[in-house]
């Protein structure tokens, strides 16, 4: 399998101060995944692992236990781990992340 890696491109929000709006600041995590079959379950649920720890890791900066700003967060990771499986263009992880982790493998060459 040929060692591949894609620099997912995972967007972070940064809140302006204590207003509510939100703008982006874009920032990117390396996300490797040569080492992983794409053809099966668990490659598909591993790279769909590491999406989102990479996404959870660009979002940092916006984790917060105070409820009304722990809407900025989710929202960041779960943009941030869509644009990673797109960038990924896989069916099959797209299928998985589609699904929240119940997608069915799909054979291919």
């Amino acid at each position: 399998m040929k060692s591949t890696k894609y620099l997912l491109p995972l967007a972070a929000l940064a809140l302006a101060g204590a207003a509510t709006a939100a703008t982006r600041d874009a920032s990117s995590v390396v996300v490797r995944f040569g080492d992983l079959n794409l053809n099966s379950q668990a490659g598909i649920a591993s790279l769909h692992k590491r999406i989102r720890s990479a996404a959870e890791s660009v979002c940092s900066s916006l984790e917060t236990r105070v409820l009304g700003l722990r809407d900025a967060y989710d929202e960041c990771v779960k943009d941030a781990v869509s644009n990673g499986v797109a960038a990924v263009a896989n069916p099959n992880l797209s299928n998985f992340h589609a699904s929240k982790g119940k997608g069915v493998i799909v054979a291919s060459n």
